[in-house]
């Protein structure tokens, strides 16, 4: 019987512990599925980008070549964030909707607005729908009713 060194040994245990190839995992069926979970992670996103104070964050969340009235509605928030000094939100998912492949979020939003002209600040509270649309984790806004919530002033 012939003893083989102890280096050599260890590489062959070892190549023989490891798979023969190594495959990337397939995407379980539901990832490219809006879900709770990416609703949450969207409104998250879109609240840091509200307290943040940070235009271009908010404005990337949504799809603004596919919304309606999409530059209308970027006018609007850059004009709702000249106007703020600072923003306070809560977003809270009230639930979600899908109908004919279309993902609606009912949120329950507030958001408190200091402005930057030395006013009184000044407080908004209603439920808001938000439209979404995308895929593999990609999600983005595409409407947004009433648009009269980042409206400036009270």
């Amino acid at each position: 019987m012939h003893k083989l060194p102890p280096l050599l040994l260890a590489v062959l245990l070892l190549a023989a512990l490891l798979p023969a190839q190594t495959t990337a995992p397939k995407p379980s069926p539901g990832e490219n599925k809006f879900d709770e979970p990416a609703a949450s992670r969207l409104l998250l996103q879109l609240n840091e980008a509200l307290q943040g104070h940070s235009q271009k964050k908010m404005l990337d969340l949504f799809d603004l070549a596919h919304m309606k009235e999409g530059e209308q509605f970027k006018q609007q928030v850059s004009s709702f964030f000249a106007q703020a000094e600072s923003i306070r939100a809560h977003l809270n998912l009230a639930g979600t909707a899908t109908e004919n492949s279309q993902t609606t979020l009912a949120v329950d939003a507030e958001i408190e607005v200091e402005p930057s002209n030395g006013a009184l600040p000044w407080r908004r509270q209603e439920r808001v729908s938000f439209q979404v649309a995308g895929n593999s984790g990609q999600w983005k806004f595409i409407g947004m009713q009433p648009r009269s919530f980042f409206a400036t002033g009270p």
